[in-house]
C-alpha cells in the first residue's frame, strides 16, 4: 500500500484542526453572549454575576481551580475568551489536538511511545515474514509517525465538558505514557479478528476510545477484498454502530474532522441559568 505524503498528512491536519477549531468559536460566541446577556434583569450584585460568568466559562472548560491558571488563559471578563483564543486553544485542545510546549520533551515522548509498541511487536516477526515473504521485521506504520511528529493527540471535536460527558471519541489518547503504558496497549489478533469478521489481524493497539467505542491501529488485510492486503490501518469498533475501517491517516482525518459535531442549533442544553451551581 502506498501511503501519503508528510505534505499531505501536514494538509489534512491543518484541514482537521482549522474545521475543529472554526466551529468552537462558533459554539463559544453562543456562550460568550449567553454569559454576557444573564447580567441583565437580576438583583444580583456585580461581583455574583462577574462570578457566575466565569464559573460558566469555566465549566465549559472542565477547569474547577482557576487561580491556577496563567494570567494569559484567565477568564475575568466574557470578553477575555476572544482575546485571549489563541491561547484557550492550546490549553484546552479546542482545535482537536495537543501539542506540547516543549519540543525536545515532545520528541522524546514520540520515541518512547514508538518503542513501546515495537517491544510488544516483536513477537509476530515470524508470523509477519511468513505471510509477507518480506525478509524484514514488522515496521511501525510511517504515516502515524509523520502524525505523531506534527502533533501529541487527536480528541475530536467539542470543548472539555463535550467531551468529558462522552459525547466525543477520542481516537488517540497521545503522547505522555511511560514505554510500559504503551506496550500495555497491544491487543490479542485473535481477539480483535472475532470482532472485526471481515479482516484478519497479525498485529495491533488500541489508540483511544469513546462511547460505545474502541479505537485501534491494527496491521490487518480484508478476508473479501484481495485488494486490500497486509497493511497497517485505523479502526473505529463502535459496537452496534459498526465498524469504521481506513486505509491511512489523510482518510481518517477527513472522517474525523465531521465526527459527533456540536449541532450549534441545539446548543441550550449547555447553557442553564448561569446562577445555578
Amino acid at each position: 500500500m502506498q501511503y501519503p505524503t508528510e505534505v499531505e498528512i501536514i494538509s489534512a491536519i491543518d484541514r482537521y484542526r482549522q474545521e475543529v477549531e472554526q466551529h468552537n468559536r462558533r459554539a463559544f460566541t453562543r456562550f460568550v453572549e449567553h454569559a454576557e446577556s444573564a447580567g441583565q434583569n437580576t438583583a444580583k450584585s456585580l461581583e455574583q454575576i462577574s462570578e457566575a460568568r466565569q464559573r460558566f466559562l469555566y465549566r465549559l472548560l472542565c477547569f474547577s481551580r482557576p487561580e491556577r491558571l496563567p494570567q494569559s488563559l484567565c477568564i475575568d471578563t466574557p470578553a477575555d475568551v476572544f482575546t485571549k483564543w489563541t491561547q484557550l486553544v492550546r490549553a484546552f485542545e479546542l482545535d482537536g489536538v495537543r501539542i506540547g510546549e516543549d519540543g525536545e520533551t515532545r520528541a522524546e515522548q514520540r520515541e518512547v511511545y514508538k518503542r513501546g509498541i515495537m517491544n510488544g511487536l516483536q513477537d509476530t516477526t515470524t508470523e509477519y515474514q511468513d505471510e509477507t515473504g518480506e525478509d524484514a521485521e514488522l515496521e511501525f506504520p510511517q504515516d502515524f509517525w509523520s502524525l505523531m511528529g506534527v502533533v501529541d493527540s487527536l480528541v475530536g471535536h467539542g470543548w472539555p465538558q463535550y467531551r468529558e460527558e462522552g459525547q466525543q471519541i477520542r481516537f488517540w489518547d497521545g503522547l505522555g505514557e511511560e514505554e510500559g503504558e504503551v506496550e500495555d496497549r497491544l491487543v490479542d489478533p485473535e481477539d480483535i479478528a472475532e470482532q472485526l469478521e471481515e479482516w484478519d489481524v497479525m498485529a495491533g493497539w488500541e489508540s483511544g476510545s469513546g462511547p460505545e467505542t474502541t479505537c485501534y491501529i491494527l496491521f490487518c488485510r480484508s478476508r473479501d477484498d484481495e485488494r486490500k492486503g497486509w497493511a497497517w490501518r485505523y479502526v473505529a469498533d463502535m459496537g452496534q454502530y459498526g465498524t469504521e475501517v481506513f486505509d491511512n491517516v489523510v482518510e481518517l482525518l477527513q472522517w474525523y474532522e465531521t465526527l459527533h459535531k456540536p449541532d450549534l442549533e441545539d446548543l441550550d442544553v449547555w447553557m442553564r441559568d448561569i446562577f445555578k451551581n
